[in-house]
């Protein structure tokens, strides 16, 4: 059941700070080599949360065979999770020091 929550917790978390990004980014021209660098990645890894959260809620959560692999799996998902928090952050942080001139690809 812990695992289970964890889980449902990590893969929550990076979903939301994946939408979050997108949201508060809005590319204009999502097929510029600028835009596939900055968002592509945030995108790829929020299809593939809100895909894994579907599947935990439609099949439950099965812990691995031993203790150190639920660890590796939730440290991998903490680990990107982490990235996503950072990738959000960060952005966030630059739109409060520049209001005026959010970065686009032009």
């Amino acid at each position: 059941m812990l695992y289970t929550m964890t889980l449902y917790v990590l893969l929550g978390v990076g979903l939301a700070a994946s939408v979050g990004f997108l949201i508060l980014h809005r590319p204009r021209r999502f097929f510029r080599t600028v835009e596939i660098n900055a968002s592509w990645w945030v995108l790829a890894l929020g299809l593939l949360y809100a895909r894994s959260l579907a599947l935990l809620g439609i099949r439950g959560a099965r812990p691995g065979e031993t203790w150190w692999d639920s660890a590796v799996s939730i440290g991998f998902l903490a680990a990107i999770d982490a990235l996503l928090l950072v990738r959000f952050f960060s952005y966030l942080r630059f739109r409060r020091e520049h209001p005026d001139d959010p970065p686009r690809a032009s």
